[in-house]
C-alpha cells in the first residue's frame, strides 16, 4: 500500500469519538437545561451504588450526592451560570469535589451546546509541585538566544519539573513527518535524537486535536478504558475532555516501544502546531490537572520563544531580500538597457534567496547569471511557465514536478519562476541546487495493513523501531514565503522600468516630432525666402550675360545663371521635402490605374531613350493622401527610367499585389542597380549613390518619399544588385 494510502487510513480513525474514557477518571455530559445524556459506566455504578439510580435522563443535581454535596445541591449549576461571561465560556478550572472520600478535579469544557464534566484525581505521581519550580524553569530555558539552544534547554527543564524517563522536542515538517530535534533522557535510554518518524505515526485528525488541547496524558496504557453510555445512538464528540480514550493503535504504538505513560505539550506558533514537547515513561505515571496546566504554560513560553526567534529569522532575512530589490530597482534606474540588471545584481540575488543561478527571458533573449540549464532547457522551462494559470512556478521537486524539462536534479533540483506580464513570455527564473539528505527513520515508516473478517483494512501499528537510513535527493530546499514575494517584487520594479523607459520613449517621440515640425517649418520657410534673391541673381546674371560683350565675362555670367538654376531647383525640392511634412493628410481610395497612368504619360513626354518600355501589371487601389501618393509613384517611377536610360532598352515593370493585409507594389528597372553597402542610405536626405556625376538629382527625392511613406504607416525597402537593376517595395495597409 502506498504512503498516500496509508494516510488515507490514519486519517479516517474517528479518534474524537472513541466511545471511551481512561480508567483513571470519570466523566458525564449535560444538555444546556442540566439532562445527563451520556456518562461513563464507572460513574453510572457509582451512582448506583451510592444512590440506587440510574443517572441517565436524570437532572444533575439529583447525583450531587455522590461529588460529596447534600442532596439536590445546586453546585454544579452554579458553576456551569458563573463560567459564563457575555457570550464566552470561561470556566475557573479545576473545580474540587469528593468521591468516594478522596478529592478529584471536577474540569468543565463545552462540547457544541452540551456540557462536559471530567473527574480525575488530584492525587499525582509527581513528587513536586511544578508550579514551585516553574519561575526557574523558564529563566534557565530562555537564558540563551539561539533556537536550538532554548529547546534544549527546555527539554531538561521539563523533565526537572515532570521526572519523566524520555522528554523530547518533536518538530513537524512541512509534509507531516517529524523529527527529534532536541532531547534529554535517562542515561541509560539509546538516544533518539535525529530520527524521523512518519506523517501517519501522528495523522492530521490527531494534529488538529493537539491545536484544541495544549496537554495530552496518557497514564497508563494498560489500562482498561471505560465505555460510555448514552441516550443517542450519535457517538459523544470527546475532542474537549481530558480523560478522552486513547485511539488504539496509539496504546499498541506505545507498548511497541516499551512506553508506559505518555505526555505531550503542545507547541502553537501562528496558530498552527509547529511541534510537541513529547514526554515517555517506561512505568505508569499520573499528571494532575494544576500540573499540567504548569506544564501547558511552560510549552506556551516556549511557543511563543520559537515563535519570536521565528519572527526574528524572518525580519532579517526580510531586510536581507529587500536590500537586493533595492539595488535591483538602482540599477534598473541607473541602465538604459532592462537585462543589465541580471549582470549587475545577480550574485546578491542568488546569495541572499540562497539560490545557484538566476536568468531572465527577455525580448526573445536570454540573460544569466551563476550556474543555470542551457539555452534548450530554459526555453523549454519558459513555455512550461507559459503554459501556467497563474504564471508562477514554485518547485523543490523539480524533476518531479516537471518531468518534461528533463534538467539535472542534482544541480537544478528547485524552480522559482514567474511572468513578468500575463500577455508575453518574458519572465523571471530562479534555480537551486539538491540538497542530499540521509534520513534516519524510527524503524520502517510503513505501517503494516490487515483486513478484519469483513474485509474492512485497518492499521497494525509499527513494531519495529530499529533505525534504518533512507537516502532523499532530487530535493531542493523550500521556496520561502519572503524569497516568493521578492522574486514577484523585482518583476514588479522589471515592469516599473519598463513602463518608465516606454514614457520616456514617448516624451522623445513627442519631442522629435515637435522638432521634425519646427525643421519642416523652417525649410519651408527658408526655402521659399531664398526664392527672392535667387531669382534676382539669376536675372542679374543673365542681363549681364545680354549686354556684355566679352567673353570672361559672359561665361562666368553664364556659369552663374546654371548655378543660380540649380539652386533654385534644390530649393524647389526641399521645399517639397517640406511640404510632405506639413501637408495634412486627406485620405480616400485612390485609383491607382488612372494615377500610374497619368505617370507614365507625363514621363514619357521629355523620354531620352525612344527604347524606353513602361511595363504597368496589376493596379490595386491604396488608401491615402492623393497628391502625396502621386509624388511617391512618380518619384521612384523617374528615378527608375533616369537609371536605367543609359541601358540599351530600358524596361520598367509597375506591379500591385494584396497580400497579408497589405497592399504591396513592386516598381522594378534593369538600371545600373545599387551596391548592398550603399543601399541603406539611398533615402538620407542629400544622400546620393553610386555614380552621381552621371545623373542628375540633389539626394532630396527619395528622402520626401521615406517621409510620405511613414506618414501612410507603409513601409519601403529596396532590393538591388550593381549591374543589375533595382526593385523597391512598397507595402500600404489594406484599407479597413
Amino acid at each position: 500500500m502506498s504512503k498516500v494510502d496509508i494516510l488515507d487510513l490514519c486519517s479516517r480513525e474517528q479518534i474524537h469519538i472513541p466511545g471511551h474514557v481512561q480508567a483513571h477518571g470519570y466523566l458525564i455530559i449535560l444538555d444546556s437545561v442540566g439532562i445527563v445524556k451520556y456518562c461513563s459506566a464507572n460513574f453510572n455504578e457509582l451512582a448506583r451504588q451510592e444512590l440506587g439510580i440510574e443517572i441517565l435522563g436524570r437532572y444533575i443535581t439529583s447525583i450531587s450526592a455522590v461529588l460529596g454535596k447534600p442532596a439536590d445541591d445546586k453546585f454544579i449549576e452554579y458553576i456551569i451560570n458563573l463560567s459564563w461571561q457575555g457570550k464566552e465560556f470561561k470556566p475557573h478550572n479545576p473545580y474540587v469535589v469528593n468521591i468516594k472520600g478522596h478529592a478529584y478535579n471536577m474540569i468543565l469544557s463545552l462540547s457544541g451546546e452540551y456540557y462536559i464534566l471530567d473527574f480525575e484525581p488530584e492525587a499525582s505521581d509527581l513528587y513536586t509541585d511544578p508550579q514551585n519550580t516553574v519561575g526557574a524553569a523558564l529563566s534557565q530555558m530562555l537564558a540563551a538566544k539561539e533556537l536550538q539552544t532554548i529547546l534544549e534547554n527546555t527539554v531538561i527543564e521539563i523533565r526537572r519539573v515532570i521526572n519523566y524517563d524520555r522528554i523530547m522536542i518533536y518538530k513537524f515538517h512541512d509534509d507531516g513527518h517529524g523529527e527529534v530535534i532536541a532531547e534529554d533522557k535517562q542515561p541509560d535510554l539509546e538516544t533518539w535524537l535525529g530520527l524521523h518518524y512518519p506523517a501517519s505515526d501522528i495523522p492530521q485528525q490527531a494534529r488538529e486535536l493537539y491545536k484544541k488541547n495544549y496537554t495530552r496524558l496518557i497514564a497508563n496504557v494498560d489500562d482498561v478504558p471505560v465505555p460510555i453510555l448514552g441516550m443517542s445512538n450519535i457517538p459523544a464528540d470527546l475532542t474537549n475532555s481530558s480523560i478522552r480514550a486513547v485511539s488504539p493503535v496509539h496504546i499498541t504504538y506505545l507498548k511497541n516501544m516499551g512506553v508506559q505513560s505518555s505526555f505531550s505539550v503542545s507547541i502553537i506558533v501562528d496558530n498552527e502546531l509547529w511541534g510537541l514537547i513529547a514526554c515517555h515513561n517506561y512505568s505508569p505515571r499520573f499528571i494532575n490537572f494544576r500540573q499540567r496546566e504548569t506544564a501547558k504554560l511552560i510549552g506556551q513560553v516556549l511557543s511563543s520563544g520559537v515563535g519570536l526567534r521565528n519572527q526574528e529569522k524572518i525580519h532579517q532575512d526580510n531586510l536581507t531580500l529587500q536590500s537586493v530589490v533595492m539595488e535591483a530597482a538602482r540599477s534598473l534606474l541607473k541602465n538604459n538597457k532592462i537585462p543589465d540588471v541580471i549582470s549587475d545584481c545577480g550574485q546578491g540575488i542568488i546569495a541572499a534567496c540562497k539560490a545557484s543561478g538566476i536568468a531572465l527571458y527577455f525580448e526573445g533573449a536570454l540573460y544569466s547569471f551563476g550556474e543555470v540549464p542551457d539555452d534548450q532547457d530554459m526555453l523549454s522551462l519558459v513555455e512550461e511557465l507559459n503554459g501556467c494559470n497563474n504564471g508562477l512556478i514554485i518547485s523543490q521537486r523539480l524533476l518531479e514536478e516537471l518531468p518534461r524539462a528533463q534538467l539535472n536534479s542534482s544541480k537544478f533540483a528547485g524552480l522559482l519562476a514567474c511572468k513578468l506580464t500575463e500577455d508575453i513570455k518574458d519572465c523571471l527564473l530562479l534555480f537551486r541546487k539538491e540538497v542530499s539528505l540521509t534520513v534516519k527513520w524510527a524503524g520502517d515508516p510503513a505501517k503494516i495493513i490487515r483486513f478484519d473478517s469483513n474485509g474492512n483494512q485497518y492499521i497494525l501499528p509499527r513494531n519495529s523501531f530499529d533505525q534504518w537510513s533512507q537516502q532523499v535527493k532530487g530535493n531542493s530546499e523550500k521556496w520561502s514565503e519572503i524569497e516568493i514575494q521578492t522574486l514577484l517584487e523585482i518583476k514588479d520594479e522589471i515592469n516599473f522600468a519598463i513602463g518608465r523607459k516606454t514614457i520616456e520613449l514617448r516624451i522623445l517621440n513627442e519631442k522629435l516630432r515637435d522638432a521634425y515640425a519646427e525643421l519642416d517649418t523652417f525649410a519651408h520657410t527658408v526655402s521659399h525666402d531664398l526664392k527672392t534673391p535667387i531669382t534676382a541673381i539669376k536675372a542679374f546674371a543673365e542681363l549681364i550675360l545680354r549686354r556684355s560683350s566679352e567673353d570672361e565675362i559672359r561665361k562666368m555670367s553664364g556659369k552663374i545663371v546654371d548655378n543660380s538654376a540649380r539652386l533654385s531647383n534644390m530649393i524647389g525640392t526641399v521645399l517639397e521635402y517640406a511640404k510632405a511634412g506639413q501637408k495634412l493628410l486627406n485620405k480616400e481610395k485612390v485609383d491607382m490605374t488612372s494615377l500610374i497612368s497619368e505617370i507614365k504619360d507625363q514621363i514619357l513626354v521629355g523620354v531620352v531613350n525612344k527604347n524606353l518600355q513602361i511595363n504597368i501589371l496589376q493596379t490595386p487601389d491604396i488608401d491615402g493622401d492623393p497628391v502625396l501618393l502621386f509624388q511617391v509613384f512618380l518619384n521612384i517611377i523617374e528615378n527608375a527610367v533616369k537609371y536605367s536610360h543609359k541601358t540599351g532598352f530600358p524596361v520598367v515593370s509597375i506591379d500591385g499585389t494584396i497580400a497579408d493585409n497589405d497592399v504591396v507594389y513592386r516598381i522594378t528597372d534593369n538600371g545600373v542597380g545599387i551596391n548592398s553597402e550603399e543601399q541603406a542610405k539611398v533615402f538620407g536626405l542629400f544622400t546620393r549613390v553610386g555614380k552621381t556625376n552621371e545623373f542628375e538629382g540633389n539626394g532630396v527625392g527619395l528622402a520626401t518619399v521615406k517621409k510620405i511613406i511613414n506618414r501612410h504607416g507603409a513601409t519601403i525597402k529596396i532590393e538591388s544588385e550593381e549591374g543589375n537593376g533595382s526593385t523597391f517595395v512598397l507595402s500600404f495597409p489594406l484599407a479597413g
